[in-house]
């Protein structure tokens, strides 16, 4: 039987491929070497900026536990604005904000605040709170859009865009008289029938209207006294689509008039009696 040839191989050939220096070889692994430089560089960059960040949420989260818990966190004043009409210590009152409550959490509270204000006065749309200096709260009010006045006893009262009146009775020198003045309302299904027909009117008619009548001889009857004189009688259900034609009828009229549009259009001049009845003397 042949015997097997067995070939050795030689260690200084199998360790020289490893040991031979190649061309390029020490450009490479200076070029590794600085990418490695690079890297570790990065590295340190991110750990630090990391290390910063985490310092400066807890120096601001400590700057603000101690302010929080200082007298200087405290609500001082409370300045109500943008309720001329409303008292502002009842106003602050029904908010139930206390000079020991904490300005944060008065301002984390604002939807409630807004609601309890919203349910208390009418005339409330929302309120935003802010802070003045250190502790001074500032409460914002938005009212509700004016619509009108209604006459109530000897003075008068907002009625605003919901329908509902203004808490404060006010003087006839406090009424804004470029706002229309509803009177002889006994019935609040009649002030609500003739206010929705009032809001659906072209905005330049509605600008023209000094006064609505609750005093009427039927319930579908409606009054409105212009700025100009004139009186317009109408019917509620009509009413809406004939007063396109007023600027139109008005250009021909020598006096004040009553323009009747219940059925089709007339006008009549004015008597004695009526001008007086509708202030227009």
């Amino acid at each position: 039987m042949a015997r097997k040839r067995i070939t050795r191989r030689d260690p200084e050939e199998e360790l020289s491929k490893f040991l031979r220096h190649e061309p390029g070889q020490g450009q490479e692994t200076r070029k590794l070497s600085s990418q490695l430089t690079s890297l570790k560089k990065e590295r340190r960059r991110g750990l630090l900026t990391r290390l910063g960040s985490i310092m400066a949420v807890c120096l601001l989260a400590i700057a603000f536990l101690t302010y929080y818990v200082s007298p200087l966190a405290d609500v001082s004043t409370v300045m109500v604005l943008g309720a001329d009409d409303l008292d502002g210590k009842s106003m602050v009152e029904v908010a139930q904000i206390k000079a020991s409550d904490k300005v944060v959490d008065a301002l984390r509270g604002q939807k409630k605040i807004s609601k309890k204000l919203a349910a208390k006065y009418p005339e409330v749309a929302s309120v935003t709170l802010s802070v003045k200096g250190l502790n001074t709260l500032n409460m914002q009010v938005h009212e509700r859009k004016v619509i009108g006045y209604i006459k109530d006893g000897f003075s008068y009262r907002k009625i605003l865009a919901n329908g509902e009146l203004g808490t404060k009775s006010l003087a006839w020198s406090e009424v804004d008289h470029d706002k229309p003045l509803f009177i002889g309302y006994s019935k609040r299904v009649a002030l609500k029938t003739n206010l929705k027909i009032f809001n659906s009117f072209p905005e330049y008619f509605k600008k023209q209207v000094k006064m609505l009548s609750g005093n009427t001889r039927r319930k579908t009857q409606m009054i409105m006294v212009m700025k100009d004189g004139n009186v317009i009688i109408g019917n509620t259900e009509t009413i809406k689509s004939k007063v396109k034609y007023y600027n139109s009828i008005k250009q021909d009229l020598t006096t004040n008039s009553v323009i009747d549009m219940e059925v089709g259009a007339f006008t009549r001049p004015l008597t004695s009696a009526e001008k007086k009845a509708y202030g227009l003397f």
